[in-house]
């Protein structure tokens, strides 16, 4: 614990110069985390003495927003042992003034802990009434802020972790069945209005993402990357929803690598066996080839002249 302390009070310079690139810094850090992670009651007592000094409000201070990033990132490796109340009294709510839109480059860390711990909070099995509580109003932040302050792997894989802490065997799933789909509807009604022009980087060193991609794409892109976490009969509903989308997509070259990325989905192992018959099926018999490389419609008058000339020949 008292190592820990210590950490935080160096993390105004550690945070300058990347704890990532300083391999002592990790194994001191990660090893007191991984000790104490074993005592719930320490770790309980640890944040109560690291939280921020008002929760739910963000200061003004550049130092106290440094601190507050360190007691984020720091409470995110204990949210599978904190109870249901210290989650939602310390975590949540010391999470949620930054979760809005990040109109400033000093507090981005500040920004990204803060949907890591929200995340992670609401995926803990034992949070489910708190995910419950939490999960609508965290959606619509999370489209509020896309794609001002959240770069599209961001927000991809945010909204990954959102349809598959609603999707089973999330004990959430039991109480509101239909939200994976209800989440999907959402990302398919904004594809068809959303900006086709390449998004900015909103990394700090330009490596965000490989590829820059408009917002449409990402979306779909999203949407996409969802899919392994949907039980079979959505999954079915969704296969051509996803088809119909990647055909949307203006520019020519996203387009292309939306549709790769959903041959990668089905193909590569992300999918389990019985998710990856049901594509294998869907692609070879059940129109998704066409539907993917022609669009909907033509997919569909293809398949009604194939059925007439099948008529046709039969005795």
């Amino acid at each position: 614990m008292e190592m820990l302390k210590i950490l935080r009070n160096l993390y105004f310079i550690s945070s300058h110069l990347g704890t990532d690139t300083l391999s002592q810094y990790s194994f001191v850090y990660l090893t007191a985390v991984d000790i104490i992670s074993q005592y719930p009651m320490f770790a309980e007592a640890l944040l109560s003495q690291l939280r921020p000094t008002e929760i739910g409000v963000m200061p003004q201070h550049p130092l106290d927003r440094c601190l507050d990033t360190y007691f984020l990132n720091t409470a995110e490796h204990f949210t599978t042992i904190l109870n249901t109340k210290i989650a939602d009294d310390l975590l949540a709510s010391a999470a949620w003034p930054y979760l809005g839109t990040n109109d400033e480059r000093n507090s981005l860390e500040a920004f990204e802990a803060a949907h890591s711990v929200m995340l992670a909070v609401m995926a803990a099995p034992h949070n489910i009434d708190l995910a419950a509580s939490r999960i609508e109003t965290y959606t619509e932040m999370l489209f509020e802020v896309f794609p001002r302050s959240l770069s599209p792997r961001q927000f991809g894989l945010a909204f990954t972790q959102l349809v598959r802490i609603t999707s089973p065997p999330s004990l959430i799933s039991a109480q509101r069945p239909l939200l994976p789909s209800i989440l999907l509807e959402i990302i398919s009604f904004r594809v068809e209005s959303a900006s086709s022009q390449p998004l900015a980087s909103l990394s700090r060193n330009g490596e965000d993402d490989a590829q820059p991609v408009s917002e449409q794409a990402a979306l779909v892109l999203a949407l996409i990357h969802s899919l392994p976490c949907l039980q079979l009969e959505a999954l079915e509903d969704w296969l051509p929803v996803a088809a119909r989308l990647c055909y949307l997509v203006q520019d020519p070259v996203l387009r292309h690598v939306c549709n790769h990325r959903l041959w990668d989905v089905m193909s590569n192992g992300e999918m389990d066996l019985d998710r990856a018959a049901l594509c294998a099926n869907w692609w070879n018999t059940g129109r998704g080839r066409e539907m993917v490389l022609y669009g909907e419609e033509k997919a569909i008058s293809g398949s009604m002249i194939n059925h007439s000339m099948d008529e046709a020949g039969s005795p």
